[in-house]
């Protein structure tokens, strides 16, 4: 399966989309909105990007979203690599993409840095962007599509991504799946495995980073028929980010109904 990716340059109109779709959002979630931020790259001026509008917004409920906002019209697409980061899609009146998760979630940190930092560094701006390029020329006919629904697109641009939240001097901890490039090896590297079978069945084999640096990993299954999730191992550089990892894990088990057992 090929993905055709277009990346269009910087159009002055997307802030003004996203002001006037954020309005709408906020008044759909009512009580339940915290914030709401234009991320990516649609929010960088001067910046070229894929003309899909990414909006971050925080929430005091996290499954509540699901039924409000597709009500409203969005498509729930799940939390792919982001465990409690919920993913929603419009289309219709504007291509958007909605990324939802509560104030204790890293991924609004990392989002807001990231934009920031391009926002005002002119070097990593235009690294971003020859990068983009570079990948879509010499790629005519499209890019693949990954079974964990990534395009080769997405993938291949994880390396300068972090190399610029390295440059962004990024200190916020993340937790994420472990499911393509660099995180895989941080995975392996961690757990002191070589050959991993990313491919199981309901298993996540998951990243804790502290910025750019993995500092625990954690293989976790869930059994949904038998409502229980375990976590089968767990290493970590330090203590403290064992038990972040913990919370995490139990957090994100108990948002889909499951009993943690270790």
């Amino acid at each position: 399966m090929k993905k055709m990716i277009k990346v269009v340059p910087y159009d002055e109109n997307w802030p003004i989309i996203f002001e006037s779709e954020a309005k709408e959002i906020k008044k759909v979630l009512k009580g339940n909105f915290v914030e709401i931020h234009h991320v990516g790259s649609t929010s960088v001026p001067g910046l070229c990007a894929k003309p899909q509008i990414d909006i971050f917004c925080v929430v005091k409920d996290l499954k509540n979203t699901i039924p409000v906002l597709t009500e409203a019209g969005f498509t729930y697409k799940g939390e792919f690599n982001l465990p409690l980061r919920l993913f929603f899609s419009k289309k219709v009146p504007n291509d958007l993409n909605l990324h939802v998760a509560t104030a204790d979630s890293g991924e609004l940190a990392w989002q807001l840095n990231f934009r920031d930092f391009l926002r005002k560094n002119k070097e990593a701006r235009d690294l971003y962007a020859k990068t983009k390029l570079e990948l879509v020329n010499n790629n005519p006919e499209g890019f693949d599509v990954k079974k964990n629904l990534f395009s080769d697109y997405t993938i291949k641009k994880g390396d300068v991504i972090r190399k610029i939240s390295n440059m962004a001097n990024f200190k916020g901890i993340r937790f994420v799946i472990a499911n393509n490039g660099y995180e895989l090896n941080d995975y392996r590297r961690l757990v002191s495995r070589e050959n991993v079978d990313f491919d199981e069945q309901d298993a996540y084999h998951l990243c804790l980073y502290s910025g750019t640096q993995c500092v625990c990993a954690a293989f976790v299954k869930f059994e949904e028929k038998n409502k229980i999730a375990s976590i089968e191992l767990i290493s970590s550089t330090d203590a403290k980010y064992q038990k972040i990892m913990e919370e995490k894990i139990k957090a994100w088990a108990e948002f889909h109904e499951l009993t943690l057992q270790n």
